[in-house]
């Protein structure tokens, strides 16, 4: 996906309202068509959850994607850019920077509990007009503490903009079917392939092999919420078996496809 020609949609402005007594301000957003937004931040600091598809969140040192399982948390005044594949449901929550003080002070993946997810849509309906006095108030406190207390993910992608490194991450990103090995890009980028495997550990701190099955994943879960089968995708990556594929998915994030 070329994101230079995607819809481009501005920046919410409720991310930049500080109110202790509004510890949340909610925003819903239906997108049907491939877009994406401004980098930008807010003061405040930001959960992002797809209620349907998936989402992509782009930083300066990493991808992260989104699936309907999981959310994400934008600490404030972090730079960051939404990339919206496909069509979208998302529930935004923007946190007052006080209140934010006891979530991650960096970009995390968290698994959402059915709780938080029923939260979460209570709080969309409820909106930001609501008295620091009123049940709607401790709703939202209680929101906070619940996704204060969320497990992490691991379905994140750290980047590189290293001269040497940055054009092949990109090109495995763009062919995540590729199957070349570590000797095709290094002669590729004319380097060696113990300098190419050097620049990914001492980059992103991961080998090429486990960078690249991380990119896999991010395939296979966008082509799943597209309705696609695990088998055709087992088979597109290189997977005799689609056990295959499901036990090396089960290995790194814990869960089987279709359970993510």
């Amino acid at each position: 996906m070329n994101i230079d020609k995607l819809t481009r949609l501005p920046s919410v402005d409720l991310g930049n309202i500080q109110n202790p007594d509004r510890p949340i301000l909610p925003f819903w957003k239906d997108v049907n068509n491939a877009m994406c937004s401004e980098p930008h931040s807010h003061s405040r600091g930001q959960l992002i959850y797809s209620t349907n598809g998936i989402t992509r969140v782009k930083t300066e040192n990493k991808i992260s994607l989104i699936p309907t399982s999981q959310a994400l948390w934008c600490p404030p005044n972090i730079v960051h850019e939404l990339i919206f594949p496909h069509s979208v449901s998302i529930a935004n929550l923007f946190i007052d920077a006080e209140w934010a003080e006891c979530m991650p002070t960096e970009i995390k993946i968290l698994n959402i509990t059915p709780v938080v997810k029923e939260l979460i849509l209570r709080a969309v309906n409820i909106g930001g007009n609501y008295s620091k006095e009123g049940p709607d108030y401790r709703l939202m406190v209680v929101l906070i503490d619940e996704i204060s207390r969320l497990e992490t993910s691991e379905l994140t992608l750290p980047w590189s903009n290293h001269r040497t490194l940055k054009p092949v991450m990109t090109q495995l990103f763009a062919t995540p079917t590729s199957t070349e090995n570590i000797e095709y890009w290094a002669s590729r980028c004319c380097t060696t392939t113990r300098t190419l495997s050097r620049l990914f550990k001492s980059e992103v701190n991961m080998g090429f092999s486990q960078w690249r099955m991380q990119v896999r994943l991010f395939y296979a879960l966008e082509r799943l919420s597209q309705g696609e089968s695990v088998t055709s995708i087992s088979l597109d990556l290189g997977y005799s078996q689609s056990s295959s594929f499901i036990a090396a998915f089960r290995k790194i994030l814990g869960k089987t496809p279709m359970e993510y």
